[in-house]
Parts: structure tokens; sequence; C-alpha cells
């Protein structure tokens, strides 16, 4: 039996480095070489114990976690025809099961059985040296783009969620919380999509610097001034036409309620790992304002992926470490480390 190394977390900070079965190209499976894998607070989050979805019993120990990932084509099964070893490629963050009445129709995502990559229903996840998923969920990346790119591709496809139903123009202004990478993301895509004023709201100097190679137009330290009346002052008094909170802080979350234009919307692009209390509701009804959850869909990632390549601005600068593969439990063990420089670190297989 061939085997390969992968990351398992067996309960709270209990996360091990270990030789498993190496998946085989059988059917319609694909098998890649993953090259980079980012991390995502999701994943320390399910580290840590402290997910929500672990209590509510949605992610389960032990769990193979992981889910940004891009790499090479190993192997492929015999049912598959578009993929061949070689070819560069990253896949969709969910696997459906190909054979319940909704995949009989092509609507992956509504899957009766669907399970979710290194999380919810856990399909085995991408800290590990081979991935195996279905060709239905596998995607080319063109050659112009970068393994790092092809990983961020799936927190992208977060964001680019926030924009569901959004026109932008240069009248707008967008507000980002946030500044890991879901929020970098969030300030490429609402420059991209043409808001005429980006503001990137944030608690780090570092950071918010990075946020202006990738779009933002105006930053906000919040912890230097009120951030309400800052975007106020930045939007004529009459607050933003969109937010997209990111930060999963719940201040962040009631500044976005206090901030955002009568008629205008929030995307929420973030988990809470507690119910918050003390929210402004009345500010919702009376401002007629639009809150939206946000956290992907079928579609995204390619879309994603093709913005990628046409969009002149790179996101590669959210980049802000690479650490190996064999290092990669220091990332977790030791996140203090890490936490007041990172954005994305990349882990890194080859």
């Amino acid at each position: 039996m061939s085997t390969m190394k992968a990351v398992t977390v067996y309960g709270p900070r209990d996360a091990r480095m270990e030789d498993v079965a190496k998946p085989a190209a059988v059917g319609d499976m694909v098998v890649i070489k993953v090259l980079r894998t980012g991390v995502c607070a999701t994943d320390q989050s399910i580290y840590t114990g402290e997910s929500s979805f672990i209590r509510s019993g949605e992610i389960v120990y032990p769990c193979r976690f992981g889910h940004e990932y891009a790499g090479v084509v190993e192997s492929v099964g015999p049912a598959v025809t578009k993929f061949k070893a070689g070819d560069r490629v990253y896949s969709d963050n969910f696997v459906s099961c190909g054979e319940c009445e909704a995949c009989m129709r092509g609507d992956y995502i509504s899957c009766s059985k669907l399970q979710s990559v290194g999380t919810v229903n856990c399909w085995d996840g991408c800290y590990a040296e081979y991935m195996q998923i279905p060709e239905r969920h596998v995607f080319l990346l063109p050659d112009e783009l970068s393994m790092d790119e092809g990983a961020l591709i799936e927190p992208a496809s977060i964001s680019y969620d926030a924009f569901k139903g959004v026109e932008l123009s240069k009248e707008d202004t967008a507000v980002v919380f946030g500044t890991g990478a879901i929020g970098m993301v969030a300030v490429w895509l609402a420059k991209y999509y043409g808001a005429g004023k980006v503001i990137l709201v944030g608690r780090s100097h570092s950071k918010i610097e990075i946020g202006k190679k990738v779009g933002a137009d105006v930053v906000i330290n919040g912890r230097e001034c009120d951030v309400i009346e800052a975007i106020k002052a930045e939007t004529d008094g009459k607050g933003a036409d969109l937010i997209i909170e990111t930060s999963g802080s719940a201040e962040a979350l009631r500044q976005s309620l206090l901030a955002v234009k009568r008629f205008g919307r929030i995307s929420i692009v973030s988990f809470y790992e507690k119910n918050l209390d003390d929210l402004p509701i009345d500010p919702i009804v009376l401002g007629c304002v639009t809150v939206r959850g946000a956290a992907g869909n079928a579609g995204n990632a390619p879309a994603v992926c093709e913005i990628m390549r046409k969009n002149p601005i790179k996101l590669t600068p959210i980049v802000t470490h690479h650490v190996p593969f064999a290092d990669c439990l220091d990332v977790f063990e030791n996140e203090e480390k890490y936490r007041s420089t990172k954005i994305k670190i990349m882990i890194k297989f080859d």
C-alpha cells in the first residue's frame, strides 16, 4: 500500500502528522499532488476546538482539515476524460455524491449528501501530500497564474459571494472590515467591480498598508479613530453603499449596521465563534438595509479564477508567509508567533 504524509486533528490542540494511505485514482477520481495549501482561520478554530461547527456537531474529530489548495494531477481514474497527469489544477471546496436527484441535474451544491473539503461533513482535506477529488469538481489552473494564486482561489470564491446581486459604480463607496485574506480579496473585488471609493478598516498598520496594494483607496485604523465617524466623513455623511464584514468581530458587525447608508447592503463573510447580543437591529429596519450571508457557491471558483487572470492587480501581496509542509504544525501550535503579521500563510510542498 502506498502511503503519504497528512495532518489530522484528533481533538482540541491535538493535530498529528501521520503516514496514511495515499488515495487511489479509481472511477472518476483525480489524484492531485498538492503544491500549496492556504491556512484559513477556520482551520485554526478546528485545531483549537473553538469552531461553532465543532459545538454543533457538524465537524467531528478526527478531522483531516484544510480546504484551500492547488497542485498538479498525479493520476486519473479510468472514467476521467478532461484531465491528465501533469495538469495544473485547483478544485471546489465541496464534494457532491454524483448520484442523487440534484446531482443528476448538475446542481451539485444542492446534493443531499454534500461534503465540505476539510470542514463540515468532512471530505479529507489538503494538509496532505495528495488529494482525491471527483472530476466534476476539478478545474484547470491557467498557466499565467502561480500556485499561490491557485490556492487563493478558494478564499477568493468566498469573498466573491459578497458581491452577488450588487452593481457598483464610481459614485459608490464599498467598505471592508477585516484585514485577513477574505477581507483583502473583498477589497480587490470591490475595486475590480468599479466602486469609486474602497475603504479598508483594520487594526494592524502593516496589514492595512498591504490593503492599499490590492485596491484600497482609503484605510481606517480602528485603534486610532471612531470608525463610524470616519466612514461617515468619507461618504458625506450618507454611509457606505456596500459593507463587507469579514473579521468575525461583534464590534465590527455593530459598526457595519451603523455605518451603512439607507437602502444599502451588508454582506457578512465571516463566522462568529459565539452568539452575539446587543446588536442594533432597528437601523436595519429603519434604513431598509439588506443583510446577506455569503459563504461560497457552485461556480464561484472558476469565476474568480477568470477574474484573477484578467485583473492587472495581483493578489499575491497578501501572501505573507511560506512554511514548509514538514513544519506546518508550528503554524497552529504557535499561532501567536504569526498573528500580528500574517494575512495568508501558504504551506508549500515543492
